[in-house]
């Protein structure tokens, strides 16, 4: 077993293609596939399920090794960096995966604190659904992931960031100016029609949750509209299609500037907390632990 091996089925297994694994690490697709062969061959295991046509996919064995892979691979990261004597001075790159609301509006203005403190450090950042940023936690494709929802997931470890509420943004002048100052009650927009996020948002699972509380779902709407971004329910309100109940965070800009409305939802309990959160087994490299900590160290939920 050699590291070359490992970070091959490492980079197969969160990319889930052996062509952009090879791309990932500047060797031939065939170099790749040997590499893992003679992992599992010197393992006695099957880590990639081949069968399927379109992505490899772990086994049971392989799901098993990929925690012990990225912990190798790790702790040989840690010890170049502290044999060359670059530790207090370490640059390099932090994979973070954000879901839409603390990726658009808190993850910035974290990372730009934090680059003046670590000016070598630099992130690629996907901005994707929770369900997808979990996902990607899990599989080794980000190193800190921040979301709006706790997986239950015991692999999974999450720090609390601070509170949101969702609110109900309308269009300017939708209801008086009393409901505006003490809030609305569902009933009050039932004949409302509905702009919603895709099935993975956080921000939809909360709101179907709470409907369901109270024994309502989407259909009680004049009816419903699906958006796969946030930005695009927020330019919809602010045009009269219909109203959104999103992030007070990700819709502070629109009604300071008098583009929408906001309003509070009497009967309705819609706050959350923003997570950052982490694998439970994975050494984190140098420059992401840095983050980490400069984040965990600056919020006290």
């Amino acid at each position: 077993m050699d590291f070359d091996q490992i970070r091959a089925f490492i980079n197969v297994a969160s990319l889930k293609s052996f062509s952009a694994a090879a791309e990932k690490l500047f060797v031939s697709q065939p170099s790749i596939s040997v590499r893992i062969k003679a992992l599992e061959e010197e393992l006695g295991v099957i880590l990639l399920d081949r069968s399927k046509a379109r992505e490899p996919v772990l086994t049971e064995a392989g799901r098993l090794f990929l925690d012990y892979a990225q912990s190798i691979i790790n702790l040989e990261d840690e010890c170049r960096e502290r044999l060359s004597g670059q530790l207090e001075k370490f640059g390099g790159l932090v994979h973070v995966g954000a879901s839409t609301v603390p990726g658009t509006y808190l993850l910035p203005f974290i990372l730009a604190d934090f680059k003046k403190e670590e000016t070598l450090i630099d992130y690629n950042i996907d901005i994707l659904d929770t369900s997808a940023v979990i996902e990607g936690v899990l599989n080794y494709s980000y190193e800190i992931g921040f979301v709006g929802l706790i997986d239950q997931d015991e692999r999974l470890k999450f720090k609390a960031l601070i509170d949101d509420e969702l609110v109900l943004c309308t269009a300017k002048g939708l209801f008086i100016k009393d409901q505006k100052e003490n809030g609305v009650l569902l009933e009050d927009f039932y004949n409302q029609h509905l702009l919603v996020r895709e099935k993975g948002s956080a921000t939809r699972q909360l709101l179907e949750r709470k409907l369901n509380e109270k024994g309502r779902d989407f259909t009680s709407f004049k009816g419903t509209t699906y958006f796969n971004s946030l930005e695009g329910i927020k330019q919809a309100v602010r045009a009269g299609l219909g109203l959104a109940i999103v992030s007070r965070l990700s819709v502070e800009d629109m009604e300071t500037s008098g583009h929408v409305d906001t309003y509070r939802i009497i009967d309705l309990d819609m706050t959350r907390t923003l997570y950052m959160v982490c694998h439970q087994n994975r050494i984190l490299n140098a420059a992401a632990r840095r983050l980490h900590d400069f984040i965990a160290g600056r919020y006290h939920h």
